[in-house]
């Protein structure tokens, strides 16, 4: 995975995301994982990140609004909560997160808090 900072947008697989969303190319219930997968790799974490601050308004220039409008539903800002918990929880269920705790604990922290967004 490249990844260039610790932000939701900052790597290689939220930038072909969103790259895919700028062409209208996306359908988000294939990137979030089935309810019985219990462990999340990293490309899947990045793009749940990345998908988890769209519904949450947090919008890079250049995506058209009108094509997030199926992440902004409560059904769907409920699975993205449930599965960025994941993403952030430990490495036992989330590659990304391991990953992070290898590269210190204080970038592993810095990541989360960049992560994490309120999904209400």
């Amino acid at each position: 995975m490249g990844t260039w900072d610790t932000g939701p947008y900052d790597n290689d697989d939220a930038a072909e995301l969103l790259d895919d969303i700028r062409e209208g190319h996306i359908y988000f219930d294939e990137v979030l994982p089935g309810v019985n997968n219990r462990y999340i790799e990293a490309d899947q974490g990045a793009m749940i990140i990345a998908l988890a601050h769209l519904a949450a308004g947090d919008v890079p220039e250049g995506i058209d609004e009108s094509h997030l409008e199926s992440l902004r539903t409560p059904e769907t800002r409920e699975r993205l909560r449930q599965c960025l918990e994941a993403v952030l929880s430990d490495g036992a269920v989330s590659e990304l997160a391991e990953l992070w705790a290898e590269s210190g604990q204080e970038e592993l922290l810095e990541w989360k808090a960049k992560s994490h967004v309120q999904l209400v």
